[in-house]
């Protein structure tokens, strides 16, 4: 086991990381994904349905949070836990509270916190929490356990194919974002 890199996450444990920048929600996204979803509930294409339901604009679906958690899950494993590999990691369970759907003008802010780890079996176990506002209101709370074999070898190939799956026009936040171009 590599008990260095255990330790040294150890200290992370209860730290709470705010990601530097918010994802906003657009109408279009909203009706986009659902669609992609083939969820038809009209309070996700039409904006008087969900004024019927006492919402100012569309609602997005519940798996919306995960277009939010994706980009939060690149952020975590790029700035805070830099000793793992996303490629080798695997995500073993996943809870949702959803206090509220998000909505269109949303600015969507991520706080995640570390909120245990442990060892076992030849592998990292760690559960980490993303508590997701949208200006100081509560939107959804995540709670996430990832597993990792502590000697274990990333294979490029593997890393290619995690790229190749990521929700298209959903920016990558760490070392590999490509830069945007100037507008001069």
């Amino acid at each position: 086991m590599n008990d260095q890199r255990f330790d040294r996450t150890l200290q992370l444990v209860g730290q709470v990381y705010v990601m530097p920048d918010y994802y906003e929600v657009g109408r279009e996204k909203i009706r986009e994904l659902s669609r992609a979803l083939q969820n038809d509930h009209p309070a996700h294409h039409r904006e008087d349905a969900a004024a019927e339901l006492g919402y100012g604009g569309l609602v997005a679906p519940a798996t919306f949070v995960s277009v939010v958690g994706s980009v939060a899950l690149d952020y975590l494993f790029s700035y805070i836990l830099v000793e793992y590999e996303i490629t080798a990691v695997l995500q073993t369970e996943q809870k949702f509270v959803i206090h509220r759907p998000p909505v269109p003008g949303d600015r969507l802010v991520s706080a995640l916190t570390l909120q245990s780890i442990r060892q076992a079996a030849g592998a990292d176990i760690m559960v980490v929490e993303n508590h997701v506002t949208a200006d100081g209101e509560d939107v959804v709370t995540s709670t996430t356990t990832f597993i990792t074999k502590t000697d274990a070898e990333v294979d490029p190939a593997a890393v290619a194919l995690v790229d190749a799956v990521l929700p298209a026009g959903v920016p990558r936040v760490g070392p590999t974002a490509r830069p945007v171009p100037s507008r001069t």
